[in-house]
C-alpha cells in the first residue's frame, strides 16, 4: 500500500485502496472495481478500450504507445488527434454504446481491454473468448484514485510513476482550493446547475459532478434535491431551484438554454453566468484525465476573488505538457478553456507563444 504523498484534507486521495501484487513469472494480479480478479501473466503491450475518457487516462499514464483498439469516435476525437496524430491509425473494432467486432478485436491480440462498470455485458463476451478485462468506474474522487492506481498497475511500472504525478497534482489542486475556501460562509456558496448531454440532464449525489461542485465551493442543486447519479430533471424544478451558475457540458447545451424563453427567469441566465465547461480530449467535468483541473476552473468561477491568484491556463498548459507530452499554443489553450475544438493549424502557428 502506498503512503499519502500530500497530507491534509485531501491527503487520503493518494492512498492505494485496492491492492495489487506481483506474482511469480513477473505478472500482476489485482482486484478491479467490479470485485473481479484480473491476472496478467505478461507485460501489457496492446490495450483496447471503447471510451474517450478511458483513452485519455491511458494516454495520461504514458500508455499512448499501448493504446491499440478503440471506437471510431475515439479515433476521430479532434483533440486526441491533435495531441497524438498517430491515433488516426488506431484500429476500431469497438462501436458505441457497447458493440464489438470480435473477429477484428481478436486479430489485434490485445493484452488488456479496459471497460467501465456499466459495460459488464460486453466484458463477459470478451472474457468468454479469453481476453483479459479490467473494469473501472468512479463517481467520487476516492473511486477516481482507485481507478487510476488500478489502471497504472495493469499498464506497468512506468504508468505507476505517472499515476503518482497525476494524483499528486489532483490532491494539490483540491487542497489549494480547500485552503482558499476554508472560512467560506455557507451562505456564500452559489447554487449551481450542471447541464450534461441535454439541458434537462444532470448529475446529482454520488457523482464526480457533485464532488467538484462541492469542492469548488458551490451547491449542486440537483444533489440538494436528493437526486442521485445521472438524472433527467424537470424544468419546473430548475426554475424552483433558481441556480445562480449554470455549467454546460458543451456549447450546444448553453445555446439551447439561452435560446429557450422558459429559462429566462433563472438567475444564472439573467446575470450571464451560463458557462461552457473547458474541454480537451474530453470535458474536464467528466471522468477524463483532465478532471484533475476541473476544481481550479470551477472554484475560480464560483469565487473569483478568493482564487484570483490561480492561473487556470498555466495549469492546463503544464498538464498537457506533463501528461500528454504536448505544448499547447496560445490559440489552442484559448479553445480548450472555451470548450471548443482545436483551431486550424494556421491559427495555431499565428498565435503560438515563445517556445
Amino acid at each position: 500500500m502506498r503512503r499519502a504523498l500530500v497530507g491534509g484534507r485531501w491527503g487520503w486521495l493518494l492512498v492505494l485502496l485496492f491492492g495489487a501484487q506481483t506474482v511469480q513469472g513477473g505478472g500482476v494480479e489485482l482486484v478491479d472495481q467490479a470485485g473481479h480478479m484480473l491476472r496478467l501473466s505478461r507485460p501489457v503491450m496492446r490495450v483496447g478500450t471503447p471510451g474517450i475518457s478511458m483513452a485519455s487516462l491511458i494516454v495520461a499514464l504514458g500508455g499512448a504507445a499501448q493504446l491499440d483498439s478503440v471506437t471510431p469516435e475515439v479515433r476521430d476525437n479532434p483533440w486526441l488527434r491533435r495531441v497524438l496524430p498517430g491515433t488516426a491509425a488506431l484500429a476500431t473494432p469497438f462501436s458505441r454504446p457497447a458493440g464489438v467486432d470480435l473477429e477484428a478485436l481478436l486479430a489485434r491480440r490485445p493484452d488488456l481491454v479496459t471497460l467501465w462498470l456499466s459495460n459488464t455485458a460486453l466484458g463477459r463476451r470478451l472474457e468468454r473468448v479469453g481476453l483479459p478485462v479490467l473494469y473501472l468506474g468512479y463517481s467520487t474522487p476516492e473511486e477516481f484514485v482507485q481507478a487510476v492506481r488500478l489502471l497504472a498497475t495493469a499498464l506497468g511500472p512506468a504508468a505507476a510513476v505517472q499515476a503518482d504525478a497525476l494524483l499528486t497534482e489532483y490532491a494539490a489542486n483540491l487542497q489549494r482550493v480547500a485552503a482558499a475556501l476554508a472560512d467560506l460562509d455557507p451562505a456564500q456558496r452559489p447554487r449551481v446547475y450542471y447541464a450534461s448531454v441535454a439541458p434537462l440532464r444532470s448529475e446529482g449525489l454520488e457523482s464526480m459532478v457533485d464532488a467538484w461542485i462541492g469542492a469548488a465551493g458551490g451547491i449542486n442543486v440537483v444533489a440538494r434535491a436528493g437526486l442521485h447519479g445521472d438524472v433527467h430533471v424537470h424544468l419546473e424544478d430548475v426554475l424552483d431551484w433558481d441556480p445562480q451558475v449554470i455549467v454546460t457540458l458543451d456549447a450546444a447545451q448553453r445555446r439551447a438554454i439561452l435560446d429557450d424563453p422558459r429559462w429566462q427567469g433563472v438567475s444564472a441566465v439573467r446575470t450571464g453566468r451560463v458557462l461552457v465547461n473547458p474541454r480537451g480530449i474530453n470535458a474536464w467535468c467528466t471522468r477524463a484525465a483532465e478532471t484533475v483541473l476541473q476544481v481550479l476552473w470551477a472554484a475560480q468561477l464560483f469565487h473569483p476573488q478568493r482564487l484570483a491568484d490561480v492561473d487556470v491556463g498555466a495549469a492546463a498548459r503544464a498538464f498537457y505538457q506533463r501528461f500528454y507530452g504536448y505544448r499547447l499554443s496560445d490559440a489552442e489553450l484559448a479553445h480548450v478553456l472555451l470548450g471548443l475544438a482545436p483551431p486550424e493549424a494556421d491559427a495555431v502557428a499565428a498565435h503560438s507563444g515563445p517556445p
